[in-house]
């Protein structure tokens, strides 16, 4: 197992790098993770091992091949592998009230979603990933890991079980797990105060 020293870059930020489309080679940034996981002792180590195997699973690709193993994982295939979370969760009209309520929330607490999507939808794990890092009111982001974001990544999650192709999966598992995490903290916390 590889030991980092931690970097200031945060867990949520280094997942979210980890699933947009790969610009540059992965593996400094998988190590960014790994770093981020192991200076937050809540993470258990079977969430590095996670990020350990993904940078196992592409140890060998170019960046031309792992940019087609992203475009086959999640943008060519079903829906059912999309990073679109609403996908996972809604249709239709619901889906589309779901995107509008997700960019009204980036507004409101002036997370720059037109200058960092790069075309990508409100949904978009990435950039939800990076909003829950940025948003400073503690209820907004628990309300959003506990409403939206782990039900979509519970899906996306066991799609992805089947897809073992895919060294994305790791990387899935990785952000379900911490979220999972996160969530039981918060409610932890705030059994406590009851």
């Amino acid at each position: 197992m590889v030991m980092l020293v931690a970097t200031d870059k945060s867990i949520y930020i280094s997942f979210a790098e980890l699933l947009e489309f790969p610009r540059k080679e992965m593996d400094g940034t998988a190590l960014e993770c790994i770093s981020a996981l192991q200076a937050n002792p809540k993470y258990p180590e079977d969430i590095v091992a996670l990020v350990e195997a993904y940078r196992t699973d592409i140890s060998e690709l170019s960046l031309d091949d792992l940019q087609g193993l992203y475009s086959y994982s999640f943008e060519m295939g079903s829906g059912d592998y999309s990073l679109d979370l609403g996908y996972h969760l809604y249709d239709g009209f619901k889906r589309a009230n779901s995107l509008l309520s997700i960019k009204a929330l980036y507004k409101t607490h002036g997370f720059p979603y037109d200058d960092i999507s790069g075309g990508e939808l409100p949904d978009n794990l990435p950039i939800l990933l990076k909003f829950m890092d940025m948003v400073e009111v503690e209820k907004v982001k628990k309300d959003l890991r506990e409403d939206f974001v782990i039900k979509s990544l519970e899906k996306l999650s066991k799609n992805f079980e089947k897809k073992l192709d895919s060294p994305f999966r790791h990387i899935l598992k990785a952000v379900h797990k911490v979220i999972e995490i996160d969530v039981k903290d918060i409610k932890a916390e705030e059994k406590d105060k009851s």
